[in-house]
């Protein structure tokens, strides 16, 4: 072999050396750097610190295109932080959905299977707590529509009495409850005989029987007593109502799963209307129950349905 040549395979060989040392330096950075990532990642789900532990999953990713381990922990993260949202915001099914994606996630943290396993197990208990609640709340409204205003507050009692209805789980049917209450004891003090405080109103659309009574002396018309105790102007807007209500439709469009929409179900929709800045009173008790049955057919929350429907 010539000398030129001895050289030219000399410059071969450095060439194919630098080349390799750099490719191999560059896959060690990124390994480093992608190992560093997923670690971070693991340490603060173990710390529950979850936005940056998402962060940290997303860096991976940056560094492992499409790698399956780093997507796998990103993705159950994500379902457990939305599903610890849900849990907050009272929307149980989102919740026992979102947990239940964590826990059968074939990638992804021990750790956050074993507290989805953990949060199913409580919300289970909290489901079952609260149609306990809305039972018993549902038992005192019918009571209260009966002037059994003292009967109403006993039964009330059984959720007063429990230490777990002021959980943030139950807030809604708690505070339903003590404004049933306070609406039983306004009758009561004022002889327990259906005459109701001037100034105020039976929550829930509890209206005065005595009010309903004297209607229906002065007319035999549904109409007339269906606006029993309304001003001249707010009884002329239910007689000009062109919206679907309760006398216009059959009993299946006002349950739900066989089960009859209560008026604290009602109270609590028109609230969250409220809340997304909806004007409640626009809409007829059954156009509530339309909506609350067409969220439920769709298994998304009344105020996903909303926020869809009605903005």
């Amino acid at each position: 072999m010539t000398l030129k040549k001895w050289i030219w395979t000399i410059v071969a060989v450095v060439i194919i050396a630098v080349i390799g040392g750099v490719t191999f330096t560059s896959h060690h950075i990124t390994q480093k750097a992608y190992t560093a990532a997923m670690t971070t990642g693991r340490q603060a789900v173990s710390k529950e610190n979850y936005s940056i532990a998402e962060s940290a999953f997303q860096d991976a990713l940056r560094h492992r295109t499409n790698d399956q381990q780093a997507q796998g922990h990103l993705t159950q993260t994500q379902n457990f932080v939305s599903a610890q949202s849900a849990m907050s915001d009272h929307e149980f099914s989102t919740a026992k959905s979102d947990y239940t994606k964590v826990k059968n996630a074939k990638s992804g943290s021990s750790m956050l299977r074993n507290r989805a396993k953990t949060a199913l197990k409580l919300l289970k208990t909290v489901q079952l707590k609260a149609e306990t609640f809305q039972d018993v709340y549902d038992q005192a409204l019918t009571q209260n529509q009966g002037q059994s205003y003292e009967a109403s507050n006993a039964t009330l009692d059984r959720i007063f009495k429990d230490a777990a209805a002021k959980q943030s789980y139950y807030t809604n049917i708690y505070n339903h409850a003590v404004d049933l209450r306070s609406a039983n004891n306004k009758a009561i003090k004022h002889g327990g005989d259906g005459t109701s405080d001037p100034s105020s109103s039976t929550p829930n659309s509890a209206s005065s029987s005595a009010d309903s009574s004297s209607a229906n002396a002065s007319s035999d018309s549904s109409s007339s007593s269906r606006t029993t105790g309304l001003t001249n102007s707010e009884k002329q807007a239910a007689k000009n109502y062109k919206g679907s209500n309760e006398f216009t439709v059959k009993k299946s469009q006002t349950e739900i799963n066989g089960k009859a929409i209560t008026a604290a179900q009602i109270a609590s929709a028109r609230k969250t209307l409220s809340a997304i800045n909806v004007p409640a009173g626009s809409f007829s008790d059954q156009d509530i129950r339309t909506g609350l049955i067409a969220a439920n057919k769709a298994g998304i929350s009344f105020k996903a349905y909303a926020q869809k429907t009605y903005k």
